[in-house]
């Protein structure tokens, strides 16, 4: 029987009409409906400012047209956010500003914070105080692969919530995907958002979640009231297996307990995976494998510096030109999520990449 249910509707471009019909088929196959004087939050994925074209960042126009549906029902809106970095730039850079014409644009480092006792090495994590004093958090993700977790949807992108500079520190605690994804699940736990939005009309593919990655056009936008069970459909139509990605497999959630509505269920995509992801027949020998490294491209690289200021290892350095420590590095990928100028990339170990060829030959056997 099935426990959980996911809505996949098909939406090629993001024009506002075409959009708005896409949301309001996902909330009617959820039987979602809001009732006046509700207070909303909607928590986007703003990761920096970068303008939307990239496709790194929820699209304006899919959170505007959100914003439509909930105010013709009478709802009170909030947009809420920590980017990586500079979130009041962000709201700008990323055209969100605007919608302040119909909600209250909220940067949660300023927020009033409750913290959460995770125990063991996490202790307590702040959260803001305005997740616990709303109706319905609406988790509005991107689609997109990530260089540590494998993809980043609904559960990872709840990871925006803990405000400013405190979610570095979480990378040099939890430095392996394995614990970092079991924290990850238990904070989506706790912030219980009733709605979950992946944004997919066009995805970012390769080496995500930031300027590395490389856009792509999966027009689908992907919804569930379980964040993990949205995730596990959407991972799965980009090409995993579900297993492939420690969230899914945390949570829970089997594949036989979903069900799938909507006009783009049947749609199977091959996203181009990050070269730190593991084929699912490796995952348990990832641990033995030696890493991806960080490198530099000196053309593209300006030297601002961003890239040594968010890495939670102080792993690299800048002067005379950037530098990795790679005895420091615990390969978080932060860097390469923070910089701007797609100037970071991973340069594979040899060994790594001839094992891979060689498992797909052996696979094709």
């Amino acid at each position: 029987m099935n426990r959980y249910r996911v809505s996949v509707v098909h939406c090629d471009a993001y024009d506002p009409a075409r959009v708005s019909k896409a949301l309001a088929e996902t909330l009617a196959h959820l039987n979602v409906s809001f009732q006046p004087g509700m207070r909303v939050l909607i928590k986007p994925n703003l990761m920096s400012p970068v303008k939307p074209e990239r496709a790194i960042t929820t699209h304006p126009v899919v959170l505007e047209e959100l914003c439509k549906i909930l105010k013709a029902a009478g709802v009170e809106i909030l947009v809420g956010e920590s980017a990586f970095y500079d979130t009041d730039r962000a709201f700008g850079v990323c055209d969100i500003a605007p919608l302040s014409q119909y909600a209250q644009l909220i940067n949660f480092e300023t927020q009033p914070r409750r913290f959460v006792s995770f125990g063991g090495k996490v202790g307590d994590v702040p959260l803001p105080e305005i997740l616990f004093q709303v109706d319905c958090i609406i988790n509005v993700a991107k689609m997109k692969t990530h260089g540590l977790t494998g993809v980043t949807l609904c559960v990872k992108n709840l990871y925006g919530c803990i405000p400013g500079a405190i979610k570095q520190g979480y990378h040099k605690t939890l430095p392996d995907p394995r614990s970092f994804s079991r924290f990850l699940i238990r904070l989506q736990g706790e912030i219980k958002p009733q709605l979950n939005i992946i944004e997919g009309i066009v995805g970012l593919e390769g080496e995500g979640p930031g300027a590395s990655g490389q856009p792509i056009r999966s027009s689908l936008v992907v919804a569930g009231a379980s964040a993990p069970a949205a995730d596990i459909i959407a991972s799965e139509m980009m090409g995993f297996k579900p297993d492939e990605i420690y969230t899914n497999r945390y949570s829970g959630i089997r594949r036989n307990e979903i069900e799938t509505v909507g006009n783009g269920r049947d749609v199977r995509m091959s996203f181009k995976k990050p070269l730190s992801a593991n084929f699912p027949y490796l995952i348990y020998f990832t641990s033995f494998l030696p890493k991806s490294q960080i490198s530099f491209n000196r053309e593209r690289c300006v030297r601002c510096g961003l890239c040594g200021e968010k890495c939670p290892a102080d792993a690299i350095s800048i002067h005379p030109g950037p530098e990795c420590d790679h005895r420091k590095c615990i390969h978080c990928y932060c860097c390469m999520e923070v910089c701007p100028h797609s100037a970071i990339y991973l340069r594979e170990h040899w060994f790594r990449s001839r094992l891979k060829k060689f498992a797909k030959m052996v696979v094709k056997m």
